[in-house]
């Protein structure tokens, strides 16, 4: 059964604890791994350990590295163990009570290369789910930082200074082990962005005719400059609404930006979890 995940994402609540003195750092918190044999196991990871703001692939070796030894306890008074990244599948972290915060989960990702063939990134990435569907999606919000701590006016407010950038969203068929990302950011040929982001939802479709007509159709319509237009003015508008919006409400520096950031991250998650739904209509079993 398919549902949306709207959870408080740990790249949202991560900046409080970037934020924790030097004194809160020896804290533990709990965390729920899923091993690789399927197998659980709550235990409990330092607090420096957890992730700041979208850098969380970076705490588990990231794109380069895989092979990562995570430190952790069972107990508070227990000895420090360690576990290699590659042998969890999933993170569930926990609050005080043992309720989710939040959930992420072990992708590898492929992406389409200059001739539209899907190929191997070799990255191993932990991601949240978004949407739990045929086609489940997976994301997390990207913030342009900037350190002002050495600033003169600043010398007793150590902080970093974030903007929300913009949202990377990956796609995994549940009958497929590894997911695809539809952008990349660091393309700059809007054909081959089309054809892409339209490929990839394709790959994850698998063999749906429909869904494949619904797509090609699609395709053509992101080439109308009026459509273009219209999303993009769209987008703009709905961005200026939320900082408006942040400015009225009684937020603190962090709080704004978990404020713009969430609205933001679902505004554009809403998007790709659009077009899924047409897989799902259209899905044949």
């Amino acid at each position: 059964m398919k549902k949306y995940l709207i959870v408080a994402l740990v790249f949202f609540t991560a900046f409080a604890y970037s934020q924790k003195t030097e004194k809160n750092k020896d804290e533990y918190t709990p965390v729920e791994i899923t091993k690789s044999n399927g197998s659980k196991m709550t235990v409990l990871f330092k607090r420096i350990t957890l992730p700041r703001l979208s850098n969380f692939k970076e705490v588990f070796g990231g794109s380069q590295n895989t092979n990562v030894k995570i430190e952790y306890k069972t107990s508070e008074n227990g000895t420090t163990e360690k576990i290699n990244s590659k042998d969890i599948v999933m993170l569930k972290f926990l609050n005080k009570n043992h309720d989710e915060i939040a959930a992420y989960e072990r992708l590898a990702i492929k992406q389409f290369d200059r001739n539209n063939q899907l190929k191997d990134t070799k990255q191993v990435l932990y991601m949240p789910q978004v949407y739990d569907g045929k086609i489940s999606i997976y994301g997390e919000a990207n913030f342009i930082c900037q350190d002002v701590s050495r600033a003169p006016s600043n010398r007793n407010n150590n902080f970093i200074n974030c903007e929300y950038a913009y949202s990377t969203f990956y796609l995994k068929n549940n009958a497929e082990n590894f997911a695809v990302t539809p952008l990349d950011i660091k393309l700059f040929n809007m054909e081959r962005s089309y054809d892409n982001f339209v490929n990839a939802f394709k790959a994850a479709g698998k063999d749906c005719p429909e869904f494949t007509k619904y797509l090609e159709a699609f395709r053509e319509k992101m080439d109308d400059k009026e459509f273009a237009k219209k999303m993009k003015e769209d987008a703009i508008s709905y961005r200026k609404e939320v900082k408006k919006k942040s400015r009225e409400l009684d937020l603190s520096k962090e709080e704004r930006l978990n404020y713009v950031g969430e609205k933001l991250f679902f505004y554009e998650a809403q998007f790709y979890i659009g077009i899924v739904k047409e897989y799902e209509k259209n899905f044949q079993n």
